[in-house]
C-alpha cells in the first residue's frame, strides 16, 4: 500500500521552537508594565527571573529576609487555603515558568543537532511548548486578578507568542485537522475566561459590550441575568469563587441541600472546562487516533450532562442564569458537534482503510492450485494446455503533449504524465472500467471520489502507474484526517 507523504521533517518545529524559546526567555528578564507606557521607566528589579526567591519564600522555603532577588510580586502572588495551610498557587507557577523556560533552552541545541527528518524533534517540540503554554496560561489569569499596573505585559507576549508557535506547528504539519483543533482550543480559552472571572471587570474595553449584552437578554427571573455563571439569593458565582471557597471553606458551598447540589455541580463543571482548556493545548501538537476521538466525545457530552443539571437545579431553586452559563453552553454545544463530526468521520475512514487493506491483500495472495482444480468428469470439457500461458502488463504511457485539460487543486499536484494520465483513466474513462468510482468533478468536493479509491485499491492500482497511485492515496488519506 502507498505510503502518505505527511512532513515529519523538524525544521517548521524547529523554527516555531527558536521564537517559543526567545520570548519565553524575554518574558523572564524585560519587565514591562503599565509604568513603561506613562514615562514610569522600566523598572529591572521587578523581572519575574528576580523573583525567583521571592517566590521561593512565598512558599516557605526562605526564612527573612532575601539574600538575593526581589520579593514576589502581587501579579504572581495568589494564596488558597489548604486545610488551615495557605499556598501560593502564584508562586509554584512562576518556579514552573523559569523551570521550563531554562529546560526549553538546553534543549535547543540536541534539537538543532537532531536528524532533520526524524518526527522525534517535531514531538518533543510539540510537548515543550504545550507545557509551556499550559504553564503561562494559569500564571497570566493570577496576573488578571492582581492590580493593572502589576500587570507584567512581556508575561502575557511569552504567553501569547507560545501559543501562536504551537497553532501554527499544529496546522503545518496537520492541515485541516490542526485547523479544528486550533478552534476547539479558542472556545475553551473563550470558556475558561467567562467562567472563572468577571470578563466586563478584569478587561475594561469588554466592558460596554458585556454589559450591553447582559441588559439585553436579562428579564423575568431565571432570566435575571448576570455576569457569572448564575446568581442565588442576590449572590453571583463565579468559578474562581467556587474553586477558592472548595479550598478555604468548603462547608460555604452547601448552606442548604438545593445550594449545594447547584454549587457542586458548578464547581465539577468548572474543573471539567478548565480541564478540556488543557487537554485541548496539549492535543495540537499529536496526530489523530482512535483514542483521542472517543475521549473527546465522552469529556464533551460528560460536559453537556453537567450543563443540563446546571439549568434545572438554578431553575429548581429560584435562582437566575448567568451570562457565563449562556456562553459556557454555546460553546460546548459548538464542540460537542466538532467532536461527534470528527468521531464519525474518522471511523469511517478508519473502516475503508481496514477494507481497502483486506483487498489489497486478497490481491497480493497467490492463486493455489486447488483454485483451479477440475473433476475428472470435467476435465475432457478443459483441455489443459501443452504450454503454459503467461500473461504480463506493463502500465506505460507515452506522452508526446503538454497536458491543457481542466485543473484544480490535486490537479495541478500532478506532473504533466501524470495530469495526462488521471484524465484518460478518471475523466474520461476510457483506460478501464472504473464505473465503482463516483465521477470526479473539476474544482469540486471529490471527497467520495478520494474515498472510493481507498475501497477499490487493487482495482484502481491495476490500471494507473505507481506515480500516481500514491499521489491518489496521499489525497485519501488528507479525507482521512
Amino acid at each position: 500500500m502507498a505510503k502518505s507523504n505527511v512532513t515529519h521533517g523538524k525544521t517548521p518545529a524547529l523554527i516555531t521552537y527558536i521564537v517559543a524559546v526567545v520570548f519565553l526567555i524575554l518574558g523572564l528578564t524585560v519587565p514591562i508594565k503599565a509604568a513603561l507606557f506613562t514615562g514610569g521607566g522600566v523598572d529591572f528589579g521587578s523581572m519575574p527571573l528576580l523573583q525567583f526567591t521571592g517566590a521561593l519564600k512565598a512558599l516557605g522555603a526562605i526564612k527573612g529576609s532575601l539574600p538575593f532577588g526581589s520579593e514576589l510580586s502581587p501579579a504572581f502572588s495568589f494564596g488558597v487555603n489548604l486545610f488551615g495551610f495557605t499556598l501560593d498557587i502564584g508562586a509554584i507557577f512562576l518556579l514552573l515558568y523559569i523551570f521550563i523556560t531554562v529546560l526549553a533552552a538546553v534543549m535547543l541545541l540536541p534539537l538543532c543537532a537532531a536528524k532533520k527528518n526524524s518526527p522525534k524533534p517535531r514531538k518533543l517540540i510539540a510537548v515543550l511548548e504545550s507545557i509551556a503554554v499550559a504553564v503561562l496560561l494559569p500564571l497570566c489569569a493570577i496576573s488578571l486578578t492582581a492590580a493593572y499596573a502589576e500587570w507584567n505585559f512581556a508575561v502575557f507576549a511569552a504567553l501569547g507568542i507560545t501559543a501562536l508557535m504551537l497553532i501554527i506547528l499544529s496546522i503545518v504539519y496537520f492541515r485541516g485537522s490542526g485547523v479544528i483543533k486550533t478552534i476547539t482550543l479558542i472556545l475553551s480559552a473563550i470558556a475558561v475566561l467567562f467562567v472563572l472571572v468577571n470578563v466586563a471587570e478584569h478587561i475594561p474595553a469588554l466592558g460596554g459590550p458585556i454589559n450591553g449584552l447582559i441588559a439585553l437578554l436579562s428579564g423575568g427571573r431565571p432570566f435575571k441575568t448576570s455576569a457569572g455563571l448564575y446568581s442565588l439569593n442576590d449572590t453571583v458565582y463565579y468559578g474562581s469563587t467556587l474553586v477558592h471557597t472548595a479550598f478555604s471553606s468548603p462547608s460555604s458551598l452547601a448552606g442548604n441541600l438545593n445550594a449545594a447540589l447547584v454549587n457542586y455541580v458548578a464547581l465539577v463543571l468548572t474543573v471539567l472546562v478548565c480541564l478540556n482548556l488543557i487537554v485541548n493545548i496539549f492535543v495540537l501538537g499529536k496526530s489523530t487516533s482512535s483514542f483521542s476521538v472517543t475521549a473527546n466525545l465522552i469529556r464533551y457530552i460528560f460536559e453537556l450532562l453537567l450543563l443540563s443539571t446546571l439549568w434545572i437545579s438554578v431553575f429548581v431553586t429560584l435562582g437566575n442564569y448567568g451570562l457565563g452559563l449562556y456562553l459556557l453552553t454555546l460553546i460546548a454545544v459548538v464542540q460537542f458537534i466538532i467532536a461527534i463530526s470528527r468521531f464519525i468521520r474518522y471511523k469511517r475512514a478508519e473502516e475503508l482503510e481496514r477494507l481497502a487493506e483486506e483487498r489489497d491483500e486478497d490481491a497480493d495472495e497467490e492463486d493455489s492450485d486447488e483454485d483451479y482444480a477440475f473433476d475428472d468428469e470435467h476435465a475432457a470439457a478443459y483441455p489443459v494446455p501443452a504450454e503454459p500461458v503467461v500473461e504480463t502488463r506493463n502500465i506505460v504511457y507515452n506522452v508526446n503533449t503538454i497536458y491543457n485539460g481542466p485543473s484544480d487543486n490535486f490537479i495541478k499536484k500532478l506532473t504533466n504524465e501524470e495530469k495526462v494520465e488521471f484524465a484518460r483513466v478518471f475523466l474520461e474513462r476510457n483506460a478501464a472500467n472504473l464505473s465503482v468510482l463516483p465521477d470526479y468533478v473539476v474544482g469540486g468536493d471529490n471527497s467520495e471520489f478520494f474515498t472510493s479509491v481507498f475501497i477499490y485499491l487493487s482495482r484502481v492500482r491495476s490500471v494507473v502507474t505507481d506515480g500516481l497511485m500514491n499521489k491518489l492515496y496521499e489525497e485519501a488519506v488528507k479525507v482521512k484526517h
